[in-house]
């Protein structure tokens, strides 16, 4: 097997939405990055997990999340890829792919990570495998946003998975998309059958805009009676696509397995097709507006909610985001309740969170306890089972992202550990997205 070396600045491994922004912004600040990924393509749950629309990140009409995130944003509906808070798979992998090319990150893809090589409480380099050929990557700073920790964990770094007390991980949810749909009578049946909804929703119906569906109860319930669905299924959700007649099902429901382990993953891949298929032919044959529709694909993976979360120097907790905390080393702000989606034998939550309040996630929390030149972002943040609940979507994973970018290159640049840059410092760099308290 042929080795090969290379050395850059910040080294981010996975490229999901978290490690987008991280890379981009390291980069604008003058470090050389390197940006890993599994996949052909960037995007990580957003693009490979078709997980569309993102979910709340604003109060009272204030945008809390700007930066990179919009800038990808602005790309996707340059691309007519973008309606509202929805968006193609498609539209964002080539609105990242510009953003990435433009800020000049070296992208490595179809790269698996083989082993992280450590002196002491610093790693020097990481081994990624493409296609059989090793590579060594040696690095300043490192960032995991793999989503599931591989870093930490393959590192040895403090980790913990799961509920605290029971090990219990979210369910997992394998997105597809249908076209065909009839929503003028698909939408008049859901005014019609309100009691059949969850109460949540809202019934002003615009189709120029992203409209979310959530229940059909009734009819869920009678298809698992006559054997038609599984009984893991509790309702079907969907939201409607930036072309008329087409929406996203965030609908199967995959249960007791852990989307960090290759045969768990198998096991879910295989039972959320099958899902999928169900849910198709109890929509054709039950529900108005359905008649004609058809499914379009299905995800490139199954979504997965959680798996490894890293320890930091501070652990986020759901009393921070119930209580809407405030920190004086934060990094960015969320307003998106609890939200966990509860194995067969744990109930699930979803929070309503005040309208004219936020909660703010520290830098703290982003840095590896014992690690010298680790940072996280996105899902393997440090914080509670609970917290992580809150903390998990995009838009607040793309602040963290960025967040670590403009850190690590702050610590290249000035010779610095990522725990002696000055916060000021790092906050000036990422004020849009942050308080106005900082700069009165």
């Amino acid at each position: 097997m042929n080795q090969n070396k290379f050395s850059f600045d910040v080294v981010v491994a996975g490229g999901g939405i978290a490690g987008i922004c991280a890379a981009i912004k390291a980069a604008r600040e003058g470090a050389s990055v390197v940006l890993i990924e599994q996949y052909g393509f960037p995007g990580g749950m957003s693009t490979a997990g078709m997980v569309s629309p993102f979910m709340k990140h604003s109060i009272d009409n204030e945008i809390l999340v700007r930066g990179i995130f919009e800038e990808l944003e602005i790309e996707m509906r340059k691309r007519e890829g973008m309606i509202d808070n929805g968006f193609y798979a498609s539209a964002f992998r080539s609105a990242a792919f510009k953003l990435l090319k433009d800020a000049k990150v070296k992208v490595l893809l179809h790269a698996l990570l083989t082993r992280v090589n450590r002196a002491g409480d610093r790693i020097e380099s990481i081994n990624v495998v493409v296609f059989g050929e090793e590579f060594e990557i040696e690095g300043k700073v490192f960032i995991d946003t793999t989503g599931d920790a591989q870093i930490v964990y393959s590192g040895n770094f403090p980790w913990i998975k799961g509920d605290e007390e029971t090990g219990k991980l979210q369910a997992l949810t394998l997105f597809f998309r249908m076209g065909g749909i009839n929503f003028n009578r698909a939408l008049e049946y859901v005014k019609n059958h309100k009691e059949d909804f969850f109460s949540w929703m809202t019934y002003d119906f615009d189709l120029n805009k992203i409209i979310s569906v959530a229940g059909y109860f009734s009819i869920v319930k009678k298809a698992i009676e006559e054997k038609r669905l599984s009984e893991d299924i509790n309702y079907i959700f969907y939201t409607t696509l930036p072309n008329s007649g087409e929406a996203s099902f965030n609908t199967s429901n995959i249960l007791d397995l852990d989307g960090s382990t290759s045969f768990d993953l198998t096991k879910a891949e295989l039972i959320g097709r099958e899902q999928a298929w169900q849910v198709v032919r109890v929509l054709q044959n039950d529900v108005p507006g359905f008649e004609n529709s058809y499914l379009i694909e299905t995800a490139i993976q199954v979504g997965v909610r959680e798996t490894r979360r890293a320890i930091g120097d501070y652990v986020i907790t759901e009393d921070d985001i119930l209580s809407c905390k405030k920190f004086d080393d934060s990094i960015a702000r969320g307003s998106y309740g609890i939200d966990i989606h509860g194995q067969k034998d744990e109930q699930s939550r979803l929070d309503e969170m005040p309208e004219n309040d936020f909660y703010e996630i520290p830098v703290r929390s982003l840095i590896v306890r014992d690690a010298d030149n680790l940072l996280v972002a996105g899902r393997c943040l440090s914080a509670t089972r609970k917290a992580h609940g809150a903390l998990r979507i995009m838009p607040t994973s793309a602040a963290m992202g960025e967040a670590c970018g403009a850190l690590a290159a702050l610590a290249v640049k000035n010779n610095l550990s990522i725990r002696k840059v000055p916060v000021q410092k790092l906050q000036e760099r990422i004020k849009h997205n942050l308080s106005k308290r900082f700069f009165v």
